[in-house]
């Protein structure tokens, strides 16, 4: 690893490490550590507990991000270049992760029934960080997601109250930062800081359960939240209507709302060439892919990486559009693009083919698709098939990430052209470390077994 080292405003180094190849990626991942490093101490009142603070990347991590006390290890695939950073970045892992260090480290749950102090408090505490960044739109927009899935999980009779120990990851982070949200709501900014600074003094070193927090901050408001409680913490189910009430606080969420094509169609074409946000024009461009016109490709690079998706069936009249997304500033948009174009047009694959060559994209997902495209492009370097197809067999190796490897599987798979060597990387990976690489080699396997 090489490494270089900022320091915070209350002087704490930040030791952030990385490949000596990533040199270039150091940037785009860390970007915002220290701001929210800063922020952090500020928000939650108590200085960071710790002497240092490093972030460290590992090959086929188990998981996103794990906290361990004053250093956090992360999976290297958040690893990215500049433009790798606006299809997936490591800013949300990296202030989850980062929030532990109080929550979690320096004050933790005594068993898994309060497991949300340590989950709810760190996906609140990010979110705030996020904010920070981002903007407040955002903030709400995040809380809008929540709240849509912890209603989509009580509609399929999968809710539990907070302290099941049991609950979903679902519950536990994202019901847990709802809950924060809105007990800050009813009590007051002011009075919300000061218990969490007061609940972090008292417990500090200490296992804590809820109660240990919200005597805190029923002492700091002078408010009995035993109504609270039992709507927000105990129920069952999320309080969705109450969520919502919050929500509308947000004239963003308001206009989001608003705008409805399937309830309304009148005004949506309209609205696509307005000034409303890019999550409202994203709603339109889903409901009424109809209303997709030249104008609406110079919207922003979120409003397009959608717009690449819902045109499976590019109209000769928005060619031109399309074929501009090949050179955007995403990933997911060239490789979706590509993919798209090449089906649509099969008289350019080769022009397609010649503009993205050279790309790797986010974990190689352009090259990938580039080679397999490559391979079942009729009299497209024919005298090169035998190094492109090997190219595209040696990325189902060990050398590569889990999440590459079973993308090279997948294509090769679909193409029926799983050699020996493939196979044997197949059979390999069914004892990899990560249960998601041996879960898909082995069913890939009995599917072929089955075949056979």
């Amino acid at each position: 690893y090489d490494k270089k080292i900022e320091y915070s405003k209350s002087g704490i180094p930040l030791e952030l490490y990385y490949y000596p190849e990533d040199s270039l990626k150091a940037e785009p991942t860390y970007r915002y550590s220290k701001q929210m490093f800063d922020f952090l101490e500020n928000e939650i009142g108590f200085g960071y507990p710790w002497q240092v603070y490093k972030q460290v990347p590992v090959h086929d991590f188990l998981y996103s991000g794990m906290e361990n006390t004053s250093c956090t290890i992360f999976a290297d695939s958040y690893m990215v270049d500049a433009v790798g950073f606006n299809d997936k970045n490591y800013v949300n892992v990296n202030a989850h992760e980062l929030a532990h260090q109080w929550f979690g480290d320096l004050v933790t749950a005594k068993s898994g029934e309060h497991h949300w102090l340590q989950e709810g408090f760190a996906t609140y505490y990010a979110l705030l960080a996020e904010r920070d960044i981002f903007g407040k739109n955002y903030y709400y927009w995040r809380l809008y997601e929540y709240a849509q899935e912890l209603k989509d999980q009580d509609r399929q009779g999968q809710g539990t109250s907070l302290l099941n120990p049991k609950s979903s990851s679902l519950t536990f982070y994202k019901r847990g930062c709802w809950v924060l949200h809105a007990l800050k709501e009813k009590v007051g900014e002011e009075a919300f800081k000061e218990a969490v600074k007061a609940y972090l003094e008292k417990f500090q070193f200490k296992s804590v359960e809820t109660s240990d927090f919200i005597s805190e901050v029923e002492k700091s408001s002078g408010t009995d939240l035993k109504p609270f409680v039992d709507l927000w913490i105990m129920g069952e189910s999320f309080p969705y209507d109450e969520a919502h009430e919050l929500l509308l606080k947000s004239k963003f969420i308001q206009e989001y709302e608003m705008v409805d094509c399937e309830a309304d169609n009148s005004k949506c074409s309209y609205y696509l060439d307005s000034y409303i946000s890019d999550e409202a024009k994203i709603k339109i461009i889903q409901q009424k892919p109809t209303l997709i016109t030249s104008e609406t490709f110079k919207n922003s690079l979120k409003v397009r990486q959608v717009l690449a998706q819902v045109l499976t069936t590019i109209p000769e009249n928005l060619k031109a559009d399309y074929e501009g997304l090949l050179v955007d500033a995403s990933y997911y948009t060239k490789e979706t693009a590509l993919y798209n174009l090449w089906v649509n047009f099969p008289e350019n694959r080769a022009v397609y083919l010649d503009e993205t060559a050279g790309i790797d994209g986010l974990s190689y997902n352009v090259k990938l698709l580039w080679l397999a495209l490559a391979l079942n492009t009729e009299n497209y370097k024919q005298e090169e098939k035998e190094q492109i197809y090997n190219q595209l067999v040696h990325f189902t190796s060990p050398n590569y990430g889990f999440e590459v490897r079973m993308n090279a599987f997948q294509y090769l798979l679909m193409m029926q052209g799983c050699n020996e060597e493939c196979l044997e990387n197949l059979e390999q990976a069914q004892s990899h470390h990560n249960w998601r690489m041996s879960k898909f080699a082995k069913e890939q396997l009995e599917r072929l077994n089955k075949k056979n």
